[in-house]
C-alpha cells in the first residue's frame, strides 16, 4: 500500500501527517517512503544527520485518485532507504518484511509471510491446521503478537495460532528480536511479531479486490474499500477462504510387507475431513479533529471452522476420531493520539475475545454419535495503555507508560456419558516502564529502560534493558549494536489450573539475554543494499515444559536451565538492471536451544540436547523480478532435521524430522488501467514435489497450485 508523506512544523517539533507521528518516530522517514507528495520543501533538520540516500522507482500508484490534489506536487513512486540512528531504537534488533513480501502474501496467512520471510520457524499441523512459533530457539508462548498495540496471546495457552491471522488484515509486519522485547512487554523471551494499520489521509476513494482458486477445492476472496479526506478515514477489509483440503499422501507410519520381495508397501492415502473455512471483517475509523489530535477506532471479527487431520498410525474407520474446532474471535481497539508541542501522548483501550469449541466424535452407523471430548473454553483479555513521549532535546528523549491487562478464562470440558470438568480463573497484570534515550553526537546513541510488573498482585523483580548503536563513520553505513535485558515469563492458566494436570506451583521463567550485531546499509549507483549479522545468548531458567505422568496425563514442570544462542544473518539488495526491476532478501539462522536441567532419573538422555522441534539451521531466500508489467518471484525455504524427542534419538523414524527444502514460485502480469489496475498471477507451491512434515505424523501436501486475480481500483 502506498504512502503519502507530509511534514509539517508545530513548535520545535516536526510531525508526518500521514501516520501522524514526530520525524524521528515516523516509519516512512527512516525506512521508507512511496508516493511522496511535498506541500512545502523540507528544510535540513538539526539532528537528521544521516538521512536519504539515494531513491529508485518501484510501483506505480496504488490509489489514483491521491494524485488528483490541486496544490500539491505530483512525483514519482519511489522507495526510500537509510539508516541513522534512532534513539528510542538504539540496540535492538529488529527486521521489517518489506513490501514486497507483503504483497506476494496478501492471501496467505501469517505463518506463511514469517517462515518465508524470518528466521523464526513455523511449526504447522498440516495444511490450514494450527500453526505455531519457535523464535530463537523458544516455546510458542515466548512469542508475544501485538496488533495495534493489544496483544493477541491467548491467555489460557499462552501463545497465538498463526493460521488464523490474515495478512490482508495488516499494514505493516515487523519483529523485536530477543531483549528488544521489553519495550513492547515482558515475557516475550523469544521476541515480539508486531502487526500494525495505518491510514493514507490524501485518500478519497479506493479499494481492492482480490479472487482466486486453488488445489483441492480451494477458494479465496477479500475485498478492501478506502473512503475519506483529510479530516476522516474509513477503511473496510474482509476475506472468506474455503478448502476442501483432501490432498493425497504416501503414509509411511503403516504398510504391508510384499510376500516376493520382503519391502514394504506403504498406502496412499486421502487427507480426509480436513476443510476449513474463514471469514472475517476489519472496520477502522480514523478521525483527525485539529492538527494535534487523531483518534483510532478498529474492530476485528473472525471466525475459523475447521477439521483436524487425525494421526498417520489411526488406522481406524474414517468415521472415528472426526475433530473439529470452531473458533469465534472479537477485537476492539479504540485509540488516541494528541500531539504537544515537544511530547507525544498515546492512550490505548482495547479486548481480545476469543469463543474456542473442540469435539472428538465418532460416527457409528444407526446410532446416534459418541461425543468422546466436547471442550467449551471463552478467554478474554481487557486492557488499557498509555505512553508519553517527552522529547527534552534533539538528543533526549524520555518515554514512559503503563499497563493494565486483565484476563479471564473459562474452560470446561463435557463429553457425553462424562463427567464434565475444567476451570474458571482470572488474573490481573499492571505494569509500569520509563524509558531513557540520549544521543552523543552523531556516532552513539544509548538507550535504558526499566519495566515493573505486578502479575496477579505479585511484583516481579525489576526488569532492566540496555542498548547502544555505535556508527564508526560519519558519512557511511556501518554500525555496531548491542542490548542486554533481564525478562520474565509468568505461567499461563492453563499451565496453572488446567484439569487434569495444571501445576498451581509453577516458577515464572527467569531470562537473561544479550544481543550483539554489526550491519551495514549503502547505495551504489541505482543500488540499493543493506546485510546484519547478530549474535545473541538466553540463559532461561525454570522453563515450563509438559510431560507425561505415570496417570496417564500430562502436566507442566519447571526444567532447571535452557540456554538458547544463535546467530542471525539478513541481507538484501534492491535496484534495475537495464529495464529489470529486481529484489533479493535472504536469511539464516543457527539456533541452538540446550536443555541444562538436572536429570530426572539414571536413563535420562536429554541433558545436553537440543530441544524438541527446534532446527539447528534454517534459511530463506526471496528472489523478485519485474519488467514491463510482468513479474517472477521465487521463495526458497531450508530447515534442517528436528528431533521429536528430547534424548535426540534417531533409533525410528518417529524420533527425527528430515530436512527439507521448499521452493515456491509465482509468475503474474500487471495490466495498467486509467485509474485502475488488474494482476494476474499463477502460483506454485512446493514446486519440486517435496515429500515433508513440519509436526510428527501430519504430513503437508506436495505440488499444489493458486491461480489470483487483484484488482486495484
Amino acid at each position: 500500500m502506498t504512502k503519502d508523506l507530509e511534514l509539517q512544523k508545530y513548535g520545535e517539533t516536526r510531525y508526518c501527517s500521514n501516520c501522524f507521528t514526530t520525524i524521528e518516530q515516523c516509519p516512512f522517514a527512516i525506512t521508507g517512503i512511496s508516493n511522496h507528495q511535498f506541500k512545502k520543501p523540507l528544510r535540513r533538520v538539526g539532528f537528521f544527520r544521516v538521512l536519504i540516500a539515494s531513491m529508485i522507482i518501484l510501483f506505480s500508484t496504488e490509489f489514483a485518485t491521491a494524485q488528483h490534489i490541486s496544490d500539491t506536487l505530483k512525483i514519482k513512486t519511489v522507495e526510500v532507504f537509510a539508516k541513522r540512528i534512532v534513539k528510542e531504537e538504539a540496540g535492538k534488533t529488529t527486521t521489517k518484511i518489506d513490501s514486497i513480501a507483503m504483497i506476494k502474501a496478501l492471501t496467505s496467512n501469517l505463518s506463511e509471510l514469517i517462515s518465508q520471510n524470518t528466521p523464526i520457524f513455523i511449526k504447522e499441523y498440516g495444511r490450514g491446521a494450527m500453526a505455531t512459533a519457535s523464535f530463537r530457539g523458544t516455546a510458542p508462548s515466548h512469542t508475544q503478537v501485538s496488533w495495534n498495540g493489544i496483544s493477541l496471546n491467548s491467555p489460557m495457552l499462552g501463545m497465538v495460532d498463526f493460521s488464523t491471522i490474515p495478512v490482508y488484515f495488516t499494514d505493516n509486519v515487523s519483529l523485536l528480536h530477543g531483549s528488544g522485547s521489553i519495550s513492547e512487554k515482558s515475557g516475550a523471551l523469544g521476541g515480539v511479531v508486531k502487526l500494525d494499520n495505518s491510514a493514507n489521509w490524501q485518500n478519497k476513494f479506493s479499494g481492492r479486490l482480490l479472487t482466486g482458486i486453488g488445489s483441492y477445492g480451494t477458494k479465496d476472496e477479500f475485498l478492501q474499500i478506502n473512503v475519506g479526506n483529510k479530516k476522516i478515514q474509513s477503511q473496510t477489509r474482509a476475506f472468506f477462504n474455503y478448502s476442501d483440503n483432501d490432498y493425497l499422501f504416501v503414509n509411511k507410519f503403516i504398510a504391508d510387507i510384499d510376500p516376493k520381495t520382503g519391502k514394504y508397501i506403504y498406502p496412499t492415502q486421502r487427507n480426509e475431513n480436513s476443510q476449513f473455512k474463514n471469514y472475517g471483517l476489519l472496520q477502522e475509523f480514523y478521525f483527525r479533529p485539529d492538527e494535534k489530535n487523531v483518534v483510532i477506532l478498529r474492530y476485528w471479527y473472525q471466525h475459523n471452522d475447521r477439521s483436524l487431520p487425525r494421526l498417520l498410525s489411526n488406522e481406524t474407520d474414517i468415521k472415528a476420531n472426526i475433530n473439529r474446532q470452531l473458533e469465534n474471535a472479537h477485537r476492539p481497539v479504540a485509540e488516541w493520539k494528541h500531539y504537544g508541542k515537544k511530547g507525544v501522548l498515546n492512550l490505548i483501550s482495547g479486548a481480545n475475545i476469543q469463543l474456542l469449541n473442540y469435539r472428538l466424535t465418532t460416527k457409528v452407523s444407526g446410532a446416534e454419535d459418541q461425543v468422546v471430548i466436547d471442550s467449551h473454553s471463552q478467554s478474554a483479555s481487557y486492557f488499557i495503555k498509555a505512553s508519553y513521549n517527552y522529547q527534552i532535546s534533539n538528543n533526549l528523549s524520555i518515554i514512559g507508560g503503563a499497563n493494565t491487562e486483565f484476563n479471564k478464562v473459562s474452560s470446561h470440558n463435557s463429553p457425553k456419558n462424562g463427567e464434565s470438568q475444567g476451570y474458571d480463573q482470572q488474573r490481573q497484570d499492571h505494569s509500569l516502564y520509563l524509558q531513557l534515550s540520549k544521543s552523543f553526537g552523531e556516532k552513539i546513541t544509548a538507550n535504558l529502560l526499566a519495566r515493573e510488573d505486578f502479575i496477579g498482585g505479585n511484583s516481579t523483580p525489576l526488569i532492566p534493558s540496555a542498548g547502544i548503536e555505535y556508527h564508526p563513520f560519519r558519512n557511511t553505513g556501518y554500525f555496531v549494536k548491542g542490548n542486554v535485558a533481564r525478562n520474565y515469563h509468568q505461567p499461563t492458566l492453563n499451565d496453572l489450573y488446567y484439569i487434569p494436570g495444571g501445576n498451581p506451583d509453577l516458577k515464572p521463567e527467569e531470562g537473561l539475554m544479550a544481543d550483539l550485531g554489526c550491519g551495514y546499509n549503502g547505495v551504489m549507483g541505482t543500488t540499493i543494499f543493506h546485510a546484519t549479522l547478530n549474535g545473541y545468548y538466553s540463559r532461561i531458567n525454570n522453563w515450563i515444559i509438559w510431560l507425561p505422568t505415570p496417570q496417564g496425563y500430562w502436566e507442566p514442570y519447571n526444567m532447571k536451565r535452557v540456554n538458547a544462542s544463535g546467530i542471525e544473518v539478513n541481507t538484501g539488495i534492491t535496484g534495475k538492471f537495464h529495464s529489470v526491476d529486481y529484489h533479493f532478501n535472504a536469511n539464516y539462522a543457527y539456533t541452538r536451544s540446550i536443555n541444562h536441567d538436572d536429570p530426572r532419573n539414571w536413563a535420562d538422555e536429554s541433558i545436553g540436547k537440543q530441544l524438541p522441534y527446534i532446527p539447528l539451521h534454517s534459511a530463506n531466500f526471496l528472489v523478485d523480478l519485474s519488467r514491463s508489467g510482468y513479474h517472477f518471484t521465487w521463495l526458497w525455504t531450508y530447515y534442517s532435521e528436528r528431533f521429536t524427542t528430547t534424548s535426540n534419538d534417531k533409533t525410528s523414524k518417529m524420533d527425527v524430522l528430515y530436512p527439507y527444502l521448499m521452493n515456491n514460485l509465482f509468475l503474474g502480469k500487471e495490466l495498467q488501467l486509467k485509474r485502475q489496475k488488474i494482476d494476474l498471477e499463477l502460483k506454485i507451491f512446493n514446486l519440486f514435489n517435496e515429500e515433508y512434515r513440519t509436526v510428527l505424523q501430519h504430513p503437508m501436501p506436495r505440488r499444489n497450485y493458486s491461480l489470483l486475480i487483484r484488482y486495484d481500483f
